[in-house]
This record gives C-alpha cells, sequence and structure tokens, in this order.
C-alpha cells in the first residue's frame, strides 16, 4: 500500500486502485509494488507543484503544460532526490504554470537520471492511474452535470494522457555493445568446476550450502529459467518418474509466507529435466532438504539453511553475489539471467547443428521459455549467438573480397 508520509496511513485513491485495478486482474505482487512506487513519484511531484488531485478533478481541469513537464521530469530522478531538503520544497506558482520557465531549470541542481527504461515504466503506471482517476471523475457525474462538463473533462484528459505518452522515452537503448549476453564456453565451464560441493575452493561453507548452491545454479544453466520461477518451484510441481517439471504462475499465492514473493512472470509450462538434474533434485530433497524442520511446514523445492523457510529472492542474489566475490576470475555480471542468456545461446547452436528453420526454432524457443509464439523477446536472449554469426559472415565476405585463404576451422 502507498501511504501518507504524514500520517503514516494509506492513501485511499491509491489503494483503491491498487485494489481493482491491478489485484482484480491478478498482478503479482511485484508488479502492484512497481505501479504504486510509480503512483508514489506522482504524487511527490505534485506536492512539489502544490496540486490537489481531486480538487483539480472536481474543477474539471487535469494538468497544465508545464506540470507535464515537471511530472515527466520527476520520473527521470532516482527516488532519493525527494528526500532530499530541496525536492521537498514546493515550486512556486510562477515555475508551475511557466512551461518555458520549468524547461530552462538550470542543469546544476540536476541529480543524475535513472535508466530510460525506468522513467519509461514510472510514465506508464501514471498514465494508467490518470486515466482511472478521471474516469471515476466521469462517472460521478450526474445527469445534468453531463454534457459540456464531461466532454471538457474528457478531452483535456485525452490531451495529458497523449502529451505523457510521447515524452515517455525509448526503453531500448541504441547502444548495442554493452548490452547483456551470455558467457563464454571458458567462462561456463569455470562456473560448473567452482559450484561442485566437494571442490577445494567453493565459495560457500557447509554440506547443505554447497549442494543447495550447485543446484540452484544448474536449474538456471539446464532450464533457463528467471529467479521467480526457481524459487516458485513445488516438490509436488516435480515429476520424478517422468523427468519433467510445472513451471507455474502463482500470483499471490496463499501458501507462500515470503513478503516479497517470487512470480512467474511468464506463461505456465511443462519442461523436461535431464537424468542427472532429476537425480541430484531428488537427493537434495530427500538430504539436506529433509532434515530442516522448517522444511515440513511448506513444499517450496529450495529452502534457508537456517530455518527450513521458503528461499527469498535477497537470499538467491547472496548466492550469486558470494560466487562473484569469492571468485573473481569468474564474470562480473554473473547473474541468473546471465544464465538465462547462456541457455539460450546453446539452444542456438543445437538449433544450427540440427538445421531447424528459423520459424519452429522460434516456437520451440517460446515454448520453453514460457513466451507466446508471436512475441519479439527471443532476440533479446540471442545477442551472442547472432554476434558470432554475423563476426563469421563478414570474415568471409571480407576473404572473398581480398581472395584470402580461410582460417576458420
Amino acid at each position: 500500500m502507498l501511504c501518507s508520509r504524514a500520517s503514516g496511513l494509506p492513501l485511499f485513491e491509491p489503494t483503491l486502485y491498487a485494489l481493482t485495478e491491478l489485484r482484480a486482474r491478478n498482478r503479482s505482487a511485484a508488479t502492484i509494488q512497481q505501479a504504486l512506487r510509480s503512483i508514489m513519484v506522482l504524487y511527490l511531484a505534485l506536492d512539489r507543484l502544490g496540486i490537489d488531485l481531486a480538487d483539480r478533478l472536481g474543477q474539471g481541469k487535469l494538468l497544465e503544460a508545464g506540470e507535464i513537464e515537471e511530472i515527466v521530469r520527476a520520473c527521470r530522478l532516482p527516488l532519493p532526490a525527494f528526500t532530499s531538503e530541496e525536492a521537498g520544497q514546493p515550486l512556486r506558482r510562477s515555475t508551475v504554470v511557466s512551461l518555458e520557465r520549468v524547461r530552462m531549470r538550470s542543469p546544476a541542481v540536476e541529480t543524475a537520471d535513472v535508466d530510460p527504461g525506468t522513467a519509461a515504466i514510472r510514465l506508464h503506471y501514471i498514465r494508467g492511474y490518470l486515466k482511472w482517476r478521471v474516469d471515476t471523475q466521469l462517472l460521478k457525474l450526474s445527469g445534468s452535470q453531463r454534457g459540456a462538463a464531461y466532454a471538457h473533462l474528457r478531452s483535456t484528459a485525452d490531451v495529458v494522457h497523449r502529451a505523457l505518452e510521447e515524452r515517455t522515452p525509448a526503453s531500448r537503448s541504441r547502444n548495442l555493445t554493452g548490452q547483456r549476453q551470455g558467457m563464454s564456453e571458458e567462462a561456463l565451464a569455470r562456473v560448473l568446476e567452482v559450484i561442485k560441493p566437494d571442490y577445494p575452493d567453493n565459495p560457500w561453507k557447509g554440506e547443505h550450502a554447497r549442494e543447495r548452491n550447485a543446484l540452484i545454479v544448474r536449474w538456471f544453466i539446464d532450464l533457463g529459467l528467471r529467479r521467480g520461477e526457481l524459487l516458485g518451484v513445488k516438490i509436488p510441481n516435480i515429476n520424478f518418474q517422468g523427468n519433467e517439471v510445472l513451471i507455474e504462475r502463482r500470483a499471490d499465492d496463499p501458501d507462500d509466507p515470503r513478503i516479497n514473493q517470487p512470480n512467474a512472470k511468464t506463461y505456465d509450462r511443462l519442461l523436461p529435466l535431464s537424468d542427472e538434474l532429476t537425480r541430484l533434485t531428488h537427493r537434495y530433497i530427500t538430504g539436506h532438504r529433509r532434515a530442516k524442520e522448517g522444511s515440513r511446514k511448506h513444499t517450496f523445492l529450495f529452502v534457508a539453511v537456517a530455518t527450513g523457510a521458503p528461499l527469498t529472492l535477497s537470499s538467491l542474489n547472496k548466492v550469486f553475489v558470494v560466487l562473484r566475490r569469492k571468485c573473481p576470475d569468474l564474470p562480473d555480471d554473473l547473474s541468473p539471467h546471465v544464465l538465462r542468456h547462456t541457455w539460450n545461446d546453446h539452444f542456438s547452436e543445437i538449433m544450427d547443428q540440427q538445421g531447424v528453420s528459423e520459424e519452429t526454432e522460434k516456437k520451440m524457443r517460446s515454448r520453453l521459455m514460457g513466451w507466446s509464439e508471436t512475441s519479439g523477446t527471443a532476440a533479446i536472449y540471442t545477442r551472442r549467438h547472432v554476434q558470432r554469426k554475423a563476426r563469421e559472415v563478414s570474415l568471409a565476405m571480407q576473404r572473398k573480397l581480398n581472395k584470402e585463404p580461410s582460417n576458420e576451422p
């Protein structure tokens, strides 16, 4: 819930919006939190502008040009910027009504901008919330109040919505050189070496932690899962006779005691498990997991070493923090998502070796990753493979033009 800084009580309209618009559509807790954080940015900006949104809507108005610019600027700032003494001061009215004054704000006092994708997400949720507020106000108008007042507020809201949409930054960068890719074969081999429970320089202490963390990394490498998908796996989801696991999306699972519940972002799907991965998983369940008394209160696969409670997102992140810190020769960006990229690289290589058509490959990849068949997400996860193939083609063209012999194996 989004609460007032002054009273500590939940704000009525944002809470109602979260219940009727977000939870009613089965949005996950993480999505609702992200939406409310964006609405928080809106309210902080409105506080600085001295705007009471309910009062504005009651007058049949919404936002002026300079106010839109100020809200867009606020969406580009990191949240700590709003807690500074200067950020908490209300703006003078002259800076609110003048679009030129807002645009000419001195850059010397600006804070470093957040990622354009973050600003885009904030503006996306702000547009949705303002639309909901306007629609709610329009529904309150009685028959005698309809007509000119209704049409004016409706047209004003459309203009504001369009203005915010036009000012939403593109979330994807044109710089392709620094984007996340999968690991090299050498780096992957090194990871598989150091996570072995009996490896002398294994970064974790204790037999339970070593076996559990090795299994976690193997699940990421072998299946290309997201963090929320892995932490959401329950023992009943695993078919040990058929070597399969059901990746299931359960928004707001009542049986999950974790405050920040991990969740699958993609579609439900049934994934095959290798004999080796099935064997290691069964050994963990019947061994170290069963020995923890707290693990008997739930059916989640991976548990905390100390308590046996379901493993949290923060604890999972710490597994990779320790792995990177204790093994400095591993990639600096090693994470579950990098392993997801690595899985997709290996999938592309096998598809090439088997001569699978591009269309069939796309459908198979989308099926295993939980995307729709028409999704364009696959391009994000195949950068290293595409880059390698593009390099080979470019060198082949250069050799042909220069009539050089091929040095490729």
